[in-house]
């Protein structure tokens, strides 16, 4: 506030302090005329961002991952046994020689007449039966091979591990008033002296 505004406030004052204590001097010539004004505050509205939730970084687990896998497993391994095999006999039969041929002196009626005659004797066969072996004896391998089964198992597929995530703020905004002029009251002179009548 200027020197001249206060001198002026401090005379309108003690001209209304004067006016009120004095009413004999109401009703007189009007030097100056001064009105009450009231300016009520200003506000604006101002759009401020406020953060709700701030930002940082979570670590977050993630469980292992497991799966079914099925596999060829060895039930019983391959086997060779050795097994005896007796020998094997048949019966042939075959034409053999009883007597070979031979000659001799016997007697014959030949005419009548008692006569030594020398003759042959032919060869006598028969026929004999013998045992042969048909296969000897032997040893025989039997084989037996192995058995199979398939069976499922679980197995580790990735295993369980720690990420860190970021989370960013959460942020908001908010309108609000605020007051960019407080509200004042002074005087103002009226111009012209007609309005003081």
């Amino acid at each position: 506030m200027s020197e001249s505004s206060s001198i002026r406030h401090l005379i309108l004052a003690t001209v209304l302090a004067t006016s009120a204590a004095s009413p004999a001097l109401a009703g007189g010539n009007a030097l100056a005329c001064y009105q009450q004004v009231h300016q009520p505050a200003l506000y604006k509205t101002i759009h401020q961002q406020i953060v709700v939730r701030p930002g940082g970084v979570v670590h977050e687990t993630l469980p292992a991952r497991y799966g079914q896998v099925t596999e060829r497993v060895l039930i019983e391994p391959e086997q060779i046994f050795a097994r005896h095999v007796p020998a094997v006999y048949g019966t042939v039969h075959q034409t053999v020689m009883v007597r070979p041929q031979s000659i001799g002196w016997e007697w014959r009626h030949v005419h009548g007449v008692k006569t030594l005659c020398k003759v042959v004797h032919p060869a006598q066969y028969a026929t004999q039966a013998r045992t042969v072996m048909v296969q000897p004896a032997h040893t025989a391998h039997e084989r037996i091979p192995a058995r199979y089964a398939h069976r499922s198992r679980t197995v580790l597929i990735e295993p369980a591990r720690t990420i860190a995530r970021h989370v960013p703020a959460v942020v908001r905004t908010v309108a609000r008033s605020v007051e960019i002029r407080p509200a004042t009251t002074g005087w103002v002179q009226v111009s012209g002296k007609r309005r003081c009548y």
